[in-house]
């Protein structure tokens, strides 16, 4: 089926010429469907990255406040404790 249409495919771009840079307005070139079909891929692509980026720094806030408030809480407890039932002082 390939073979069939090669020939006919280089007839017809042989046919059609290139018009001239003084024939091109903004109405003889545009991007046509294929350049909204990128830019939708592209703007989609995108904004699952930046969905991806929030939830990542989302997580390191949480993780980095939760390393605090343990070390916090540690700090406390051994404030609290009294001096003779830590393990150093016996």
């Amino acid at each position: 089926m390939t073979t069939l249409l090669g020939p006919a495919l280089l007839a017809v771009a042989a046919q059609t010429p290139d018009p001239t840079p003084s024939e091109m307005t903004i109405y003889t070139v545009s991007p046509g469907i294929a350049g909204f079909v990128m830019f939708f891929a592209l703007a989609v692509a995108g904004w699952l990255l930046f969905r991806s980026l929030v939830k990542h720094v989302r997580r390191i806030d949480h993780d980095k406040l939760r390393q605090e408030r343990t070390a916090e809480e540690a700090g406390a407890q051994d404030a609290a404790a009294a001096p003779g039932d830590r393990p150093g002082d016996r």
